[in-house]
């Protein structure tokens, strides 16, 4: 792929989790869609890919014009809201992953824009919480010592 493709290609964030890949968006094209469908996890919105497999996929959809990319620094995309309060609208359509902890649901977003959505609409980002991340499967949060 030329370079003048290459940066017309849209981008999906991708996230790691325990031995898959993550992510959510909507393709374009039956042909994408039928090759990313064992994938998709209806009840979650969402795409699962087993990390051996996801390079293959990767590949195959950067030809059909998307640039998968993993995310390095994933605890950027979660923002925190308290249990059993109202959430920020959409935060469920535009969240990856949804886990509790502590008195407090945490979302994975899809994206910058989905963080900063939510944010604006009440949510906290993990960082200015009491929670922190403790591990890399992104699902093990605790509460950080006062």
């Amino acid at each position: 792929m030329s370079a003048v493709n290459a940066a017309a290609l849209e981008r999906v964030n991708a996230f790691p989790v325990e031995n898959l890949v993550l992510f959510k968006h909507y393709f374009d094209g039956a042909d994408v869609f039928e090759r990313l469908k064992p994938y998709y996890n209806g009840s979650q919105y969402r795409f699962e890919v087993p990390v051996g497999e996801f390079d293959s996929l990767r590949r195959f959809l950067r030809e059909h014009g998307y640039d998968v990319a993993i995310v390095d620094h994933p605890e950027a995309y979660y923002v925190v809201v308290r249990q059993y309060s109202a959430h920020p609208e959409d935060v469920f359509k535009a969240s990856v992953r949804h886990e509790s902890a502590d008195g407090y649901n945490c979302f994975l977003m899809n994206d910058r824009r989905a963080v900063e959505d939510a944010v604006a609409q009440g949510a906290v980002r993990l960082s200015e919480s009491s929670l922190s991340l403790h591990s890399e499967t992104l699902g093990d949060f605790a509460a950080t010592p006062a």
